[in-house]
């Protein structure tokens, strides 16, 4: 005869979600620190961008009228290379920080941290009768 083991008793979500709010400032402090050093980034990166394509242009190398030199001039330029490296890390930066922090909100609310917990399924949500059921 095999005994099957019992089932794991089932955990209790804690009611208050345990993010110390200093962490939640650091974070939010960091995601408006990656966004403005984005938007600085950006900056550079298209001047560096533009600069690029009118020395290319007075040359003749549009991406209108030689595209594969004007993709191979542009894959060889150092600067651009640098700039745009710039530019993807701080776009994963404000990424992740705007997903922790999602993440976090969505955690709360799911929790009921706020006070606006989802209904319990099987009870009236106010004192007035149910209309729809049966009785």
């Amino acid at each position: 005869m095999t005994v099957m083991p019992a089932p794991p008793a089932p955990r209790t979500a804690p009611s208050v979600l345990a993010v110390p709010p200093t962490y939640l400032q650091y974070l939010q402090v960091r995601l408006l620190e990656a966004e403005a050093s984005l938007t600085a980034m950006t900056e550079k990166y298209e001047r560096t961008k533009a600069r690029f394509d009118r020395c290319y242009a007075r040359r003749g190398i549009t991406p209108q009228t030689d595209i594969v030199n004007y993709i191979n001039a542009k894959s060889m330029n150092p600067e651009l290379k640098f700039w745009y490296s710039k530019v993807e890390h701080f776009q994963r930066e404000v990424t992740a920080y705007g997903a922790v922090l999602t993440g976090l909100d969505a955690a709360r609310r799911m929790l009921g941290d706020d006070g606006h917990r989802a209904p319990e399924y099987g009870r009236a949500r106010n004192s007035r009768r149910v209309l729809n059921r049966a009785s």
